[in-house]
C-alpha cells in the first residue's frame, strides 16, 4: 500500500538500553504500510545500538536525557506528515500503520492509537500489569479517548507543533497530559481496535518493582488531572471494575496517597 499525498508516516521509537528495539524494528520491516522514516531516539544506550538500527534501515539520534525530554528534542527532526509512536517493548502487527493512519488522512481524526496485546505472563506482577492494560483498552479508552497511552498512537506533526510537545515537567503520564491538552484545544481522536501492538511486560519479574512503577505512575497522573483541572473527569471514568488479580487490592490503597502526594507537590 502507498502513502497518500499528506501522509507521508515518520516513526519514533524511544530508547535506552533495551534490545528488545530488535523486535520492535523488525515487526516495523513487515508494514502493510511502509513509513517514510525511522526514528530511533536514543537517550543514552550503554550498548552499541547504532548497528540494530543500521540493520533495519532506521535513523539513530542521540539525545540524552528522560523519556521526554528525549521525545521532545526528535520532534524538530521529524520529516514525515505524520508521526507513530511505538515503544522498545512493543511488536506492531503489520496492518498497525495502515489501520492507525486512516481516520488522520481521510480527516475524521487528529491522532488515534490502538489497543495492545500481550502474551503469556511468567510472573504474577507481569499477569497484573497486563490485565490492568486489558482493562484500559476494553473501558477506559472506548469511553474517553483522553487515556490513550502515547506507545501506540498517531499523530498530525502539525498539532504536537501546536501543542508544544510534551510537558517535561510530568514524567510517566506525559500522554495523557498531552492528549487532555489536545482536547481541549479542539482536536480530535480516534480509537482503532485493530490497530495492535504487543506489549512485552516481561520486566516486571518482583512485587516491589511493580509498587515503585505503579505508585510513581499514580502519582504522575493525579499531576496531569489536576494541572488539567480534570479531577472530576478521572473520578467519573469508567474503570471496568477491579482487576481479578491480588494486587489489585494495593493498587487501591496506594491511590489516595498518590493523590495528595500530588496534592502537594502541585
Amino acid at each position: 500500500m502507498q502513502q497518500q499525498p499528506g501522509g507521508l508516516i515518520t516513526v519514533v521509537i524511544a530508547s535506552l538500553d533495551d534490545r528488545r528495539i530488535s523486535y520492535t524494528l523488525d515487526s516495523l520491516s513487515n508494514q502493510t504500510l511502509k513509513p517514510y522514516e525511522i526514528i530511533v531516539a536514543d537517550g543514552g544506550t550503554s550498548w552499541d545500538i547504532a548497528d540494530v538500527c543500521k540493520k533495519y534501515g532506521a535513523r539513530l539520534e542521540n539525545l540524552p536525557g528522560n523519556v521526554v525530554e528525549t521525545r521532545n528534542k526528535v520532534l524538530s527532526l521529524v520529516k514525515g506528515d505524520l508521526i507513530a509512536f511505538i515503544d522498545t517493548d512493543e511488536v506492531a502487527v503489520p496492518t498497525w500503520l495502515e489501520k492507525l493512519s486512516v481516520p488522520i488522512i481521510s480527516g475524521k481524526a487528529d491522532f488515534s492509537g490502538g489497543p495492545m496485546l500481550h502474551k503469556e505472563a511468567k510472573s504474577g506482577p507481569e499477569r497484573y500489569v497486563n490485565l490492568l492494560e486489558d482493562n484500559i483498552y476494553k473501558y477506559q479508552v472506548p469511553a474517553n479517548i483522553a487515556y490513550l497511552p502515547l506507545g501506540n498512537s498517531m499523530w498530525r506533526r502539525t498539532v504536537l507543533q501546536k501543542l508544544g510537545g510534551f510537558d517535561p515537567s510530568i514524567p510517566y503520564s506525559e500522554d495523557y497530559d498531552l492528549n487532555i491538552r489536545a482536547l481541549n484545544a479542539g482536536f480530535k481522536g480516534s480509537y482503532v481496535v485493530d490497530a495492535a501492538v504487543y506489549h512485552d511486560h516481561s520486566e516486571f519479574t518482583s512485587y516491589s518493582k511493580l509498587v515503585r512503577k505503579r505508585y510513581a505512575y499514580l502519582r504522575s497522573a493525579a499531576l496531569v488531572f489536576i494541572k488539567n483541572k480534570a479531577l472530576t473527569m478521572r473520578i467519573k471514568s469508567k474503570s471496568g471494575g477491579r482487576v481479578n488479580h491480588p494486587f489489585y487490592f494495593v493498587e487501591t490503597l496506594m491511590k489516595p496517597i498518590a493523590l495528595l502526594d500530588a496534592f502537594i507537590k502541585s
